[in-house]
């Protein structure tokens, strides 16, 4: 047989496979075959308001590294973070346990940008005086956990470093991608420049006790915020909530949202209580409002199923 068909036969049976492979991909749950899709990918926007990993502040069962935290040093167990000149980096997805305190530096995840970090807080209290407390830098997902009956405090300065503000940070928590906090622990958060939780992706807030001071917005958010079964403590210089979107997106209300499940929110803030650039759904939880301009307000869509309503 000459060399072009045995050609042909390869080429065929190259189609043949091609053929089967998309019948299976185009058919695949009918089939039977199960799809598997990450749920807390970045990418994907068909997981509802949240994940199992969002509602998971009890996660064991996992190999853990544990960082322990000495005033401007840290001892560190296992791989995936190390300390530099005060600050601990993690750079490795993975489970990771923080207790100590930091004096003057910056937790500083910058992992690929496929990695989920898990991170358990256990009694940790971070200092920095010219830059952000925790920082996302680089991640798909970071899970910030607090742990049962801990008490975690995250204090920064008044006036950021040059660096730090050319980088944009500006906040006590700052994350470039998503942060999901959970747990039934507490976290005080506290800073005098701008603002005190900033998330410029989304932002879940399953549980524990969350107090933030800050001189700008409490929380801003920049794609969605979503919350329950948490309560939340904010005194803002500005804005308690600010959600602003995507002005190419927010037309479509699929950025710039707020959605309330469930938990006590309570406000006391010079601007609006809550602001949002896409819509505003409420369907429990109690809120209480102290505010200097607008208590909620909507620049799409304010809906309020089942939400208790104080204003002072």
């Amino acid at each position: 047989m000459s060399s072009h068909k045995y050609f042909d036969r390869i080429c065929a049976v190259i189609i043949l496979i091609a053929l089967v492979i998309t019948v299976l991909f185009m058919n695949g749950e009918a089939l039977g075959i199960q799809k598997i899709v990450d749920a807390d990918a970045e990418r994907n926007s068909d997981s509802g308001y949240f994940t199992d990993n969002d509602l998971n502040g009890d996660w064991t069962g996992y190999q853990v590294r544990t960082i322990t935290l000495n005033g401007d040093s840290a001892k560190i167990s296992g791989t995936g973070a190390y300390e530099e000149y005060g600050d601990i980096y993690i750079t490795q997805s993975g489970y990771y346990e923080i207790s100590g305190e930091l004096s003057d530096g910056s937790i500083i995840v910058d992992a690929k940008n496929y990695s989920k970090v898990w991170i358990r807080l256990d009694g940790v209290t971070v200092n920095s005086g010219d830059n952000a407390c925790l920082i996302v830098e680089n991640a798909d997902k970071v899970f910030l956990t607090l742990a049962d009956a801990s008490e975690n405090i995250f204090t920064s300065g008044n006036q950021y470093s040059a660096e730090a503000v050319e980088n944009g940070i500006n906040a006590v928590i700052y994350a470039k991608d998503d942060l999901t906090v959970n747990g039934s622990g507490s976290l005080t958060v506290s800073g005098g420049w701008k603002h005190g939780i900033k998330a410029n992706d989304d932002l879940v807030i399953t549980g524990g006790v969350i107090r933030v001071t800050a001189d700008g917005d409490a929380i801003h958010v920049n794609d969605s915020f979503r919350i329950t079964g948490a309560a939340l403590d904010l005194t803002a210089g500005d804005e308690g909530i600010d959600v602003d979107g995507d002005e190419e997106e927010t037309a479509g209300s699929e950025s710039g949202y707020l959605y309330i499940e469930s938990g006590t929110i309570s406000i006391d803030a010079q601007g609006d209580g809550i602001h949002a650039a896409g819509d505003i759904t409420i369907d429990g939880g109690e809120i209480t409002l102290h505010t200097g301009k607008d208590e909620i307000q909507s620049d799409t869509l304010y809906v309020n199923h089942n939400g208790n309503i104080i204003i002072r």
